[in-house]
């Protein structure tokens, strides 16, 4: 009968080095599966030319750098950065600040404060919002007025025909 020359399965080389497990099919040598170029990064596009991996950048392209505390990431050249968020709430009461993981943080703080309320005094932050501590003294010493406190300025009204004591026996 002759040569002959049957198929094999053995390891071989399709000379396409962005091809592995090269092996013998049907009497051709078949790249089974394609190089793994992935790179791990979202600012590149891999690919494989002659048998090396390549890396374009992707500049421009929207990605995520894992940080909380930035925003509008995007690829620069072949690295995601952001730019840096404001956790600024305006609010005196808290104290601003950022968590790469969990993002912005307004702690309260118990610093000295202004409530906006001219009849309330000693004024400090409690639980991220300014209270006043103690109402304004409008005591005159007076026991023929009242006393009070309105629109930030105290206020002082007659009161005729009360009854009083104007220390003198006489």
């Amino acid at each position: 009968s002759g040569c002959v020359n049957a198929p094999n399965t053995i390891a071989c080389s399709d000379g396409n080095g962005c091809t592995i497990n090269d092996t013998c099919t049907a009497g051709s040598c078949v790249g089974v599966a394609t190089l793994d170029c992935d790179d791990g990064n979202e600012c590149t596009s891999e690919d494989c030319a002659g048998g090396a991996c390549t890396f374009a950048a992707l500049s421009g392209a929207t990605c995520s750098d894992g940080n909380a505390c930035t925003t509008t990431d995007q690829c620069v050249g072949k690295q995601c950065k952001g730019t840096n968020k404001s956790c600024n709430d305006s609010n005196p009461c808290t104290d601003d600040s950022c968590d790469p993981v969990s993002g912005c943080v307004n702690a309260p703080n118990t610093i000295a404060c202004s409530d906006g309320n001219g009849c309330t005094t000693d004024d400090t932050c409690t639980g991220g919002s300014c209270v006043g501590v103690s109402t304004l003294d409008c005591d005159d010493g007076n026991p023929c007025t009242s006393e009070d406190c309105s629109n930030n300025t105290c206020t002082y009204a007659a009161l005729n025909g009360a009854t009083c004591n104007d220390n003198n026996a006489c």
